[in-house]
């Protein structure tokens, strides 16, 4: 399924593969496609309104030299000054970005845009990803052969732990299946 996210002149595209998603990302001057691998996905999400902060540090330093000649002869150009720095400050809060951020072990961070309107079906895909990479580890990392090595079978439902993708309990159900020692209910033959 492909998502498509925009914000003002960024364009965003997601697909979610078998091991990775695939993201497009087209700006003004420029286009990025790449895939990231599910290994690096986290469980962790941030959702957070993003506001560009030089340019309303820009805008308070143009207020600033603008009340420098406000006592001078210079008028209009304190006016111009003004104008401009407001109109930065204003522009820095128009331009805010709404974000939901699917944080990644490599640092290259998910960001899916929303506004008020779409929020649930941004956070909806968001978790749809996570879902997703949940899934492809589990079924990577958690298989249980006795006839390979148990310290590397160990390792990885220890990494499923540690990730949060499986609970205390079924850590120790499946190295306890990996170790042969499950318990077994007694009568009928029958296994829980």
């Amino acid at each position: 399924m492909i998502f498509y996210n925009k914000h003002y002149l960024t364009k965003q595209n997601f697909e979610i593969k078998n091991s990775s998603i695939k993201i497009e990302r087209k700006h003004m001057f420029e286009a990025v496609e790449y895939e990231m691998p599910f290994d690096v996905v986290t469980n962790k999400t941030t959702t957070q309104t993003i506001i560009n902060n030089n340019m309303i540090v820009l805008g308070l330093f143009i207020f600033g030299i603008s009340l420098l000649f406000l006592f001078g002869t210079n008028s209009d150009f304190t006016f111009i000054l003004m104008f401009i720095s407001f109109l930065l400050i204003i522009i820095s809060f128009l331009n805010r970005k709404k974000v939901i951020t699917i944080v990644t072990m490599d640092g290259n961070n998910i960001e899916l845009y929303f506004t008020a309107s779409n929020k649930d079906e941004v956070s909806a895909y968001a978790k749809e990803i996570i879902s997703a990479a949940n899934h492809f580890l589990l079924k990577k990392y958690s298989k249980i052969d006795k006839a390979l090595p148990i310290d590397p079978q160990i390792e990885n439902i220890q990494y499923l732990l540690s990730r949060e993708i499986i609970s205390e309990e079924q850590f120790e159900s499946l190295k306890n299946q990996l170790l042969g020692t499950e318990k077994r209910s007694i009568g009928f033959g029958l296994n829980n």
